[in-house]
């Protein structure tokens, strides 16, 4: 989880964020499951970064990694079209629990985001969180956040 490379890729050269990143792996490659979360930050409930992803790829998949972790929920799945890029080459893990909203989303919602994403991507390169952390939610909101997540991944799962 490293929000600079996020937040700052559409000013700084992302190519410079990849090589950073891959430095700063290197030791562990291959020895670990490598995940990176493509954080827009969370201050106060409130993004940092400029949230569009255009600007990371295509330079981010040549992160050293086995997969991305991208925020979806609280953008209203705008680019959502990226995970097809995404896993062409890595793992996608999709937010789809907006962390930044007390807005509880039903195991429907959850079913629906899932489906949407199985459009886009075999299932088997794609696994579901939050879009970011939850230190910052009420902790009622987050268990039942939670709750409906698990329930809607496992309805889907069950259909596939």
């Amino acid at each position: 989880d490293e929000p600079s490379m996020s937040c700052y890729a559409y000013r700084e050269d992302p190519d410079r964020f990849v090589d950073i990143f891959n430095r700063t792996v290197e030791p562990v490659v291959g020895k670990c499951r490598l995940s990176t979360h493509l954080c827009f930050g969370n201050f106060k409930g409130h993004a940092v970064g400029y949230r569009r992803y255009a600007p990371m790829f295509p330079a981010f998949l040549n992160m050293r990694l086995d997969e991305i972790h991208v925020e979806m929920a609280s953008r209203e799945f705008a680019e959502l079209e990226l995970v097809t890029l995404i896993a062409q080459r890595r793992d996608v893990c999709v937010g789809i629990v907006d962390v930044k909203s007390y807005y509880i989303e039903t195991v429907d919602d959850i079913v629906e985001r899932v489906r949407r994403c199985v459009r886009l991507a075999p299932p088997d390169r794609l696994s579901f969180a939050p879009d970011c952390g939850l230190s910052q939610t009420a902790r009622w909101a987050a268990r039942q956040k939670l709750a409906n997540m698990v329930a809607g991944v496992r309805a889907v799962r069950e259909e596939l």
